[in-house]
């Protein structure tokens, strides 16, 4: 047998080894693959609005998503490509159905890459009562959907769009995925607030709580919210002994064995202490008590209140419903709808700065400003940005205060002037039938438009939206006549955290994925998806030091836009491990951690033919170079010894081995 021949058979054996090797991991990577993040198999979901999200594939340029009907996609009902790793599927799903779902990579050249997944999910039957929805012009109203806190029929909250259609809510059949909450402040950010049971909680729309009140403290219902510097602030009961006053109810009560003489304080008062607590510990950091700042002299004498509290048991002297804290002046404006009465309130020393209120003969106070404007029973009330305050004036007394025929509700803007006067901005009367007993909601629209929610009589329960014009240009009147809400938000979408992120040059390197470093810089792409715009806040870490600085910084981003950031390498070896770690500012609970080997593009030991990788195509090149077949062998001789030989083969066939 010739020389050549002998060093043929040589390297064949070396060959057929590693090609046994190479089998039998190619078989194991074959299981590998990108993790599904949602839907995943047999979730349940009360919403058709679907958010599909998966891990980024190695090489992808593209992503073919499917959902079919049936297991074997012979009926597809959305076949679309995708240039990111997420999307929400609002157009074609419906409730009560099960829907399969896949994806695969589409690659630069065209072709695709296996599925990642092959999975089912299902969609609860819909609870929610019907809306009729009149739209007097399109052209006019505010895109988005509305979220509204439901009392009665059931304790639910649902989101429908403008026609009326029901997009999402917090109940089920399955009990055990009910949420049972009432909503009671939507931020502007998307955060969801409200009372679950006896806790105020922070929740989102997949129904998990992010923050709870201490199981110690009972809450009232009117109010949660989540304060500029983190921590929480809500309303909690309080008591405290105080006089009945004399009425037609005198006798009622002095059979309960009560004095009844307006002075002796003998029968529990109900007020609404203000409570922050720490958003870390739950630790109660600062309250403000009512009856350490108002007079008690100073209340509602009217029979509806003594009736109600002969049977409760409890006078419900401030009924207070709703605040707004402004981080600006350090104060917080407050609803007490007993008083009939808004106060500004200096945080953190709690004094009274200011009320607007009644005049002096209606026993509400005696140095209240802008008695003029002679609201009553109001409702959530909330600092504009030019500083205007807008709030649901129920008008329970307006017949006896304003003269009207009937019971009449307004949505008010007004403005406080520096001499404590007030000027009305904008102010809608409703008609006599959607005047609002109780409960109401407003909203500044970004159109300037306002969405306005009334109880209606408790019969015709109603949202409705008004451009600055005060003309009528939509309305939602729910279906089921005992309907009761509490308050509703135009919201641009259900999804406020959804964001994807890619870093570009994610590749393979034959067994294992890498991010190619190309120019000495790393590249992600940032995308918000949600109709909010969001701040992300991010942490970057070179874990093994010496390519990258480590940062952490934030990236704002509008509503369905993209931005990338960058991060530049000092310097470059052979490979680096680095971590990305990001989540939107207000939902955290959406953290990305993105882990990566990062390449250098540039000379990569063993890569023989230049294609960025080191793997089996290297090999047979340097095969080839010890059979004399390729004659280039300036990259190939990897121990420097001066030529290229099985020695090379050998480092070449351990690194791909070994990465």
């Amino acid at each position: 047998m010739t020389e050549n021949n002998l060093k043929s058979s040589y390297m064949m054996k070396i060959i057929n080894h590693f090609m046994k090797n190479l089998l039998f991991l190619l078989i194991i990577l074959s299981f590998a693959s990108s993790e599904i993040i949602s839907p995943e198999n047999n979730s349940l979901f009360n919403s058709i609005y679907i958010l599909f999200e998966w891990e980024q594939e190695p090489g992808a340029v593209e992503y073919n998503l499917q959902i079919s009907n049936d297991e074997f996609f012979n009926e597809l009902i959305v076949d679309i490509s995708l240039y990111e790793t997420l999307f929400i599927e609002k157009d074609n799903l419906d409730w009560s159905n099960n829907y399969y779902w896949r994806v695969r990579p589409i690659y630069i050249d065209g072709s695709f890459g296996n599925w990642i997944n092959d999975d089912i999910f299902y969609i609860y039957p819909n609870i929610m009562q019907d809306f009729e929805t009149t739209i007097y012009d399109n052209n006019l109203t505010e895109d988005g959907l509305i979220i509204y806190g439901q009392f009665a029929p059931d304790l639910l909250i649902g989101v429908i769009d403008k026609d009326g259609k029901k997009i999402w809510n917090s109940g089920s059949p399955d009990i055990d995925h009910q949420l049972g909450t009432l909503l009671n402040h939507v931020s502007k950010n998307g955060q969801l607030f409200g009372k679950s049971s006896t806790a105020g909680i922070e929740f989102n729309y997949n129904q998990d709580v992010i923050w709870q009140t201490p199981s110690s403290t009972i809450i009232d219902l009117h109010e949660v919210q989540q304060l500029p510097n983190g921590n929480y602030m809500s309303f909690v009961p309080i008591f405290e002994n105080g006089p009945i006053v004399d009425g037609w109810w005198t006798d009622q009560f002095r059979a309960l064995g009560y004095i009844v003489d307006g002075e002796t304080n003998e029968f529990p008062w109900l007020g609404q202490r203000i409570v922050e607590w720490d958003k870390n510990t739950g630790e109660e950091v600062w309250s403000w008590n009512p009856f350490e700042h108002f007079n008690m002299d100073e209340r509602d004498t009217g029979s509806e209140l003594w009736s109600d509290a002969y049977v409760s048991g409890r006078f419900d002297w401030l009924h207070s419903n709703s605040f707004y804290f402004d981080e600006n002046e350090s104060v917080i404006y407050v609803s007490h709808r007993h008083l009939n009465r808004i106060s500004k309130t200096a945080y953190p020393s709690g004094d009274i700065i200011w009320n607007i209120g009644l005049p002096e003969n209606y026993n509400m106070g005696d140095n209240n400003i802008c008695t003029d404007l002679l609201f009553s029973w109001q409702h959530h009330v909330q600092l504009l940005e030019n500083g205007d305050l807008l709030f649901f004036d129920n008008g329970n007394l307006s017949e006896m205060l304003l003269d009207d025929e009937n019971p009449t509700s307004r949505a008010r803007r007004i403005k406080v002037n520096e001499d404590l006067t007030c000027d009305t901005i904008w102010e809608y009367t409703l008609p006599e039938n959607l005047f609002g007993p109780g409960t109401g909601s407003i909203q500044l629209l970004d159109n300037g438009n306002y969405s306005i929610y009334t109880l209606g009589g408790y019969v015709d329960c109603s949202i409705l939206e008004v451009t600055q014009e005060k003309e009528l240009v939509w309305k939602a009147e729910a279906s089921d006549p005992s309907s009761s809400l509490y308050r509703t938000y135009k919201v641009p979408s259900i999804h406020p955290e959804a964001f994807s992120v890619l870093v570009n040059g994610y590749t393979q390197d034959f067994l294992v994925p890498v991010v190619e470093l190309i120019d000495t810089s790393l590249v992600f792409r940032i995308t918000n998806h949600s109709g909010y715009t969001n701040t992300y806040d991010y942490s970057f870490e070179n874990i093994e030091e010496g390519w990258f600085e480590n940062q952490e910084s934030s990236i704002t981003i509008e509503p369905y836009e993209t931005e990338f950031i960058y991060f530049s390498a000092n310097s470059s070896d052979q490979d680096t491990q680095i971590s990305l770690t990001i989540h939107p500012r207000y939902h955290q609970y959406a953290q990305k951690e993105l882990n990566f080997t990062v390449i250098n593009s540039q000379g990569i030991i063993g890569d023989i033919n230049g294609d960025l990788r080191v793997n089996i195509y290297d090999i047979l090149i340097i095969v080839n170079m010890i059979l004399d077949l390729e004659t280039n062998q300036s990259t190939a001789d990897l121990n420097l010894d001066g030529g290229v030989n099985i020695l090379d083969l050998s480092i070449l066939v351990n690194i791909v081995l070994n990465q």
